[in-house]
């Protein structure tokens, strides 16, 4: 390695039996490898299980092991956003906290990033390289066939970064002069750092990759869970869209569409029983938009979830918010088809009151209901 200075961030939450081994294992290495100084930032979303409490021990220990410690915050993405932008390296060193990535390939990343002066080097679990032949040993079949399809679509929503072979991979080296302007603008809501980040540089990075062993989780639980998946949704429908409008607005109307569907099914199911259509519709209508609520609060406005009677305060809100939108709807898109003359362009008054609808809803419950920016 180089002269200068390097900065290993490790995002953690709940890590408490794998954070002490990975950090010293890191340090030793790194101090066998000679090259730049060091310094190692935790990132902690004030996990209950007592990580923070390990780390601030091995920093009384080593001054080269720093805390920070978030709390009322969470989502990896924002935490590796938070340690590289707190970095006083030149260069810096995103990698998982559970021993999952090999450390080992620092060295190499380091210099092909030197070597080369590239912005970025990625550390790829499907670099033709890798041990295996193809099967990653840290992935059952399952993950790793979902993560195969995964970097499918990354590789052509990010054309021009398609020729990398792993753009959901957690572990890079980042020259952080050209990159920390790209750091800031990454979505917080995102969950794969290194997606969010290509996707805001605007084709601008000069990047490389190298082959990542991906090992087999020790100690702790993984932490992919349903949420994660959709977060990923979201964030490749955002870049296939061209980032037009807000991530939280493409997961908004994401669940609105689904609400779509249901209110269709309720309204089916009651008229195929005999009810009335303007009871069918009141009915379809109130648990279409509660489920919307519902599923918004736990995905769409997770960082800010209600809960308790705020949740029920905010189910009333958000209804009152869906009528209004309705009323909206429908006197835009009269005022509209009034002016033309074509009766076939009946269509785009249709479409004018839904887009109103839209931008009322979203723009309405995000700040009435869950008391956020848009």
């Amino acid at each position: 390695m180089g002269e200068g200075h390097l900065s290993v961030v490790l995002a953690t939450y709940n890590e408490v039996e794998a954070i002490a081994p990975m950090i010293q294992q890191l340090l030793s290495q790194l101090d066998r490898e000679g090259g730049p100084s060091l310094e190692v930032i935790v990132v902690d979303d004030d996990s209950p299980d007592g990580t923070a409490d390990v780390v601030r021990q091995l920093g009384r220990q080593d001054p080269r092991v720093h805390l920070l410690l978030r709390c009322d915050r969470s989502g990896l993405a924002s935490a590796i956003r938070d340690g590289l932008l707190s970095a006083s390296g030149e260069l810096a060193v995103v990698m998982d906290a559970d021993g999952q990535h090999d450390s080992t390939v620092i060295h190499a990343a380091v210099a092909l990033l030197e070597q080369q002066g590239l912005d970025l080097v990625v550390g790829s679990r499907f670099h033709g390289k890798c041990e295996g032949r193809g099967r990653i040993t840290g992935l059952s079949a399952k993950r790793q066939s979902g993560s195969e399809r995964a970097n499918w679509l990354a590789q052509r929503s990010l054309p021009i970064y398609g020729r990398l072979n792993d753009l959901m991979s957690g572990f890079m080296v980042l020259r952080l002069a050209t990159t920390r302007a790209a750091i800031r603008q990454v979505n917080l809501a995102g969950f794969k750092f290194l997606y969010e980040l290509l996707s805001v540089s605007e084709g601008k990075f000069k990047v490389g990759e190298i082959p990542l062993n991906f090992r087999p989780r020790q100690m702790g639980n993984s932490k992919l869970d349903q949420a994660i998946v959709w977060d990923w949704l979201v964030s490749l429908l955002h870049t296939f869209t061209g980032r037009i409008m807000p991530r939280r607005a493409v997961s908004f109307a994401l669940v609105g569409m689904a609400g779509m569907v249901i209110h269709a099914g309720i309204f089916f199911i009651l008229r195929t029983m005999g009810w009335s259509f303007l009871c069918s519709q009141i009915v379809a209508v109130v648990v279409a938009a509660s489920s919307n609520y519902l599923v918004n609060n736990i995905l769409t406005f997770r960082a800010s979830r209600l809960r308790g009677m705020a949740l029920l305060i905010g189910l009333l809100k958000f209804l009152v918010v869906c009528s209004l939108g309705l009323i909206a709807n429908i006197g835009v898109s009269t005022a509209v088809y009034a002016n033309m003359r074509e009766e076939s362009l009946g269509i785009v008054a249709v479409f004018a009151g839904i887009v109103v609808d839209f931008i009322w809803k979203y723009a309405a419950s995000s700040r009435l209901v869950w008391n956020v920016p848009y």
